[in-house]
């Protein structure tokens, strides 16, 4: 019960801040989003308010899933409502740039799909980044049936016709965004003041591996472990001194792109990764 009045005193707060400030809030337009487990969800109580033109109070109503800043936020955090939109969306405009080109050669498709499909499906996803295989599926999908409308690659596999453009799957393509993200955290390219204490590094330093290797904490939850913080910590632990010891962001994905040059996954996306 004290998180629900800190919370509601948070709330006070910002609405004083944005009454002075002239930038009312519309309190039909909030709502409250619980994040919770599936048993909890129901039970917890949901009587947060605002104060309308009137004075009166007027309580918040409830939502399972919000946008925030472009991203589908569901109770679970499960993300699979977001990256549904986003496939709809990715593929939505596929569609449309088939009808609108009658021909698309390889040099031509990439340049298309790079430019205006594979951005929403990439848009944020060190966030949501999928570990359910049915939305691991859905999301290769779409470059999966992109791929075929390239006349000179028909009757290829998915992972022959990735070779033949030199096209990463979707889900190597994440794997790399998150190293690249834990790099820019660890060597204080974010500000230090917000990334304190999101990753943590190990203290153990006998073992095989590089000086920045990070600690593999216990996760009960799925919903902890394959967030962010605790997916990428066996990957980055296994990546070798030469390539965390980068001084630059682009010295770092030349090191990365380089020792990953001959990974399976980077055709094939349901190919182990360790």
């Amino acid at each position: 019960m004290d998180d629900i009045e800190n919370l509601q005193n948070d709330l006070d707060q910002l609405q004083s801040w944005s009454d002075k400030w002239l930038l009312k809030f519309h309190p039909d337009k909030c709502k409250v989003l619980t994040v919770s487990l599936n048993r909890y969800h129901d039970c917890l109580p949901r009587s947060y308010h605002l104060y309308g033109d009137s004075g009166d109070e007027v309580f918040l109503e409830k939502s399972d899933c919000e946008k925030d800043i472009g991203v589908l936020v569901d109770s679970g955090l499960r993300f699979s409502e977001h990256i549904q939109h986003q496939v709809n969306k990715a593929n939505s405009i596929m569609g449309r740039t088939r009808r609108t080109y009658t021909f698309l050669d390889e040099q031509c498709f990439k340049l298309l799909f790079q430019a205006l499909v594979r951005p929403h499906l990439e848009y944020a996803a060190a966030v949501w980044s999928p570990h359910y295989q049915r939305d691991i599926d859905a999301i290769e999908n779409v470059q999966r049936r992109a791929t075929k409308l390239i006349p000179s690659l028909k009757g290829l596999t998915y992972t022959e016709r990735l070779k033949k453009l030199k096209l990463p799957t979707l889900k190597y393509r994440r794997l790399r965004g998150d190293m690249i993200e834990v790099f820019k955290i660890v060597s204080g390219v974010y500000d230090r003041g917000v990334t304190e204490g999101f990753l943590k590094f190990s203290s153990i330093t006998h073992t095989r591996g590089h000086s920045r290797k990070l600690l593999k904490e216990f996760c009960r939850l799925n919903i902890r472990k394959f967030s962010f913080v605790c997916r990428v910590v066996d990957i980055w632990n296994s990546l070798p001194e030469s390539v965390v010891s980068a001084t630059t962001v682009l010295q770092f994905e030349k090191a990365l792109d380089r020792f990953w040059a001959g990974h399976e996954m980077l055709y094939n996306y349901k190919a182990d990764f360790l």
